[in-house]
């Protein structure tokens, strides 16, 4: 199923983005029971542009520098079956205040082709209830 030299694809990878106002990055990372591949902790981050205070905390689990592959399904799949076993604590986030969705990064060889989505993919993100959306260039 997988092309892993997906040829009209210079890289991809696949992240995982929960946001909240109240929910502080660590208070996330206990209740999964997940490491994150990187956090914005509002209590300690500025924005760095304009000097002022971030008013949410973020967490990210990433395929980057993980999943080798250019096939944006094995990316998904990384972070899909990271998810499915604690997939009810997914959907205890979601209804707080907390916003999560999966975004691709699908960078082109050529200016040629797309990311594919198979049905396993759509599958596994069906029954989490995630969105996913892709950030082509």
């Amino acid at each position: 199923m997988y092309q892993d030299d997906y040829n009209t694809c210079n890289t991809t990878y696949t992240t995982l983005r929960i946001y909240s106002e109240s929910l502080s990055p660590q208070d996330i990372t206990k209740y999964l029971e997940i490491e994150p591949s990187e956090i914005i902790d509002k209590s300690i981050e500025k924005d760095i542009l304009m000097g002022e205070n971030i008013t949410f905390n973020a967490w990210f689990l990433t395929s980057k520098n993980i999943i080798s592959s250019k096939d944006s399904r094995r990316h998904i799949d990384y972070i899909a079956d990271k998810l499915l076993p604690i997939k009810e604590k997914i959907k205890n986030l979601t209804r707080q205040d907390v916003e999560i969705d999966i975004s691709c990064v699908w960078m082109s060889e050529s200016g040629q082709g797309g990311p594919t989505l198979s049905p396993q993919q759509l599958s596994k993100l069906a029954e989490l209830e995630l969105e996913i959306w892709f950030d082509i260039y």
